[in-house]
């Protein structure tokens, strides 16, 4: 299976210019363990959050799935919502160890699971990819397969930092999808864009 996305990510790279940020969940564990991501708490890492938040808020969703979780920051202000149910996935053990120890509970689950691995018969109102989406191989496809996972009316939420690597991701995705709104939130120096698709 590794070979299979290694030659995506070949692929990907040799027609598009676009080459995922491929990391190891290993990498990934020892990174949460040692702190180095707790700077995604601080106010000046807010506006992400906040856009996808207030999208889910007006969209009212019962069922969310969050790909690419991480410790549940988003799951977190997504408490405040009436959601019925809620799945965070990650492929890191460390990240989904202390997102469910946190945020756990009747209405919210997190599961160890590689987003290109992941399989599910429930179908969801929202599918976010919360800056994860550059870290996956072949970002189009992976899009195209969380469509099939969409309930009736469902939509999918991505939000990416800007930089070269994300403009890619969004020029690799936009022919295959349709964008409902979008919005770009500047904090501190950096920019932050959030689209909503509605599927094909």
């Amino acid at each position: 299976m590794e070979r299979i996305k290694e030659l995506a990510r070949a692929i990907a790279f040799t027609l598009t210019g676009y080459r995922p940020q491929h990391v190891s969940p290993e990498t990934w564990d020892r990174e949460y363990r040692e702190g180095q991501w707790d700077y995604l708490r601080r106010m000046d890492s807010l506006a992400g959050l906040v856009s996808i938040l207030g999208y889910c808020q007006f969209l009212n969703p019962a069922s969310i799935l969050d790909a690419g979780c991480g410790e549940g920051l988003l799951a977190e202000k997504l408490k405040l919502l009436p959601y019925t149910s809620y799945l965070g996935i990650d492929v890191s053990r460390e990240a989904i160890a202390s997102a469910t120890a946190r945020l756990g509970d009747d209405r919210s689950l997190f599961a160890v699971a590689d987003a290109w691995d992941f399989e599910t018969d429930h179908r969801f109102d929202v599918i976010v990819f919360n800056q994860s989406l550059y870290y996956l191989a072949d970002p189009a496809a992976l899009l195209a397969k969380y469509q099939a996972m969409l309930a009736p009316n469902g939509r999918l939420i991505v939000s990416m930092v800007d930089n070269a690597r994300t403009r890619a991701v969004w020029r690799l995705t936009d022919p295959h999808l349709r964008v409902e709104d979008a919005m770009t939130t500047i904090q501190g120096k950096g920019r932050v864009t959030t689209k909503v698709f509605l599927p094909n």
